[in-house]
């Protein structure tokens, strides 16, 4: 007769098992990490003292971050890794004269649980590039806005990227959040893009 013994990871009691990752407003102020605020508007009781990387341009502002921790129960919560996000409103029409629409991968797209983005995972193709000044450049651009019947609003947005010059070997895994402020309860933002797949088109209602 076979015996098995039951190890951490089948009981769900690993170190891994605690590890969260979601979109966060957090507010610095110098370096030192000052409050952390999910898109639950939950509050963050950190365990430490958490300072930003010096490489960080921006100090006493609030940034959104994809935050990897560890939460057990009501303890504080244990930073592990963040990645910056980036907040990218929506221009007017005539300004995609000058953007491309490059494509992209599509990983994943969400509405934040307290309407306040629509988050994007996107995947840009990289590579070595000759020259330092070589970049990709995003921008969000509002083609039209319909009044429904109902007095609520469609926004007809396009996700517009160029590639910039750098060679496609690599994936890397971008976040963009997209501000709901000006949306009304009830508004619906159609957001169209370019994925190697062809055009896509994501819907979300506030």
């Amino acid at each position: 007769m076979a015996s098995c013994t039951v190890e951490p990871y089948e009981s769900g009691d690993s170190s891994l098992s605690y590890l969260m990752a979601e979109m966060v407003d957090m507010h610095v102020v110098g370096r030192e990490v000052k409050s952390i605020v999910n898109d639950a508007d939950e509050r963050l009781s950190v365990s430490s003292s958490f300072m930003l990387p010096e490489n960080m341009e921006h100090r006493d502002t609030t940034y959104r971050m994809m935050l990897y921790y560890n939460k057990e129960g009501n303890k504080p919560i244990e930073l592990k890794s963040l990645k910056r996000a980036y907040v990218v409103k929506s221009s007017d029409k005539q300004s995609s004269l000058t953007l491309k629409d490059d494509p992209v991968k599509l990983i994943s797209a969400w509405k934040a649980q307290n309407s306040s983005y629509i988050n994007l995972s996107l995947g840009l193709m990289v590579g070595n590039a000759d020259s330092d000044e070589a970049v990709h450049k995003v921008g969000l651009v509002t083609e039209s806005v319909e009044t429904m019947p109902n007095g609520s609003k469609t926004y007809y947005l396009t996700f517009h990227h160029d590639q910039g010059g750098i060679p496609e070997y690599y994936t890397q895994t971008v976040y963009i959040s997209v501000p709901l402020k000006e949306c009304a309860e009830g508004d619906r933002i159609c957001i169209r893009l370019n994925t190697y797949s062809g055009w896509i088109e994501k819907t979300f209602v506030k």
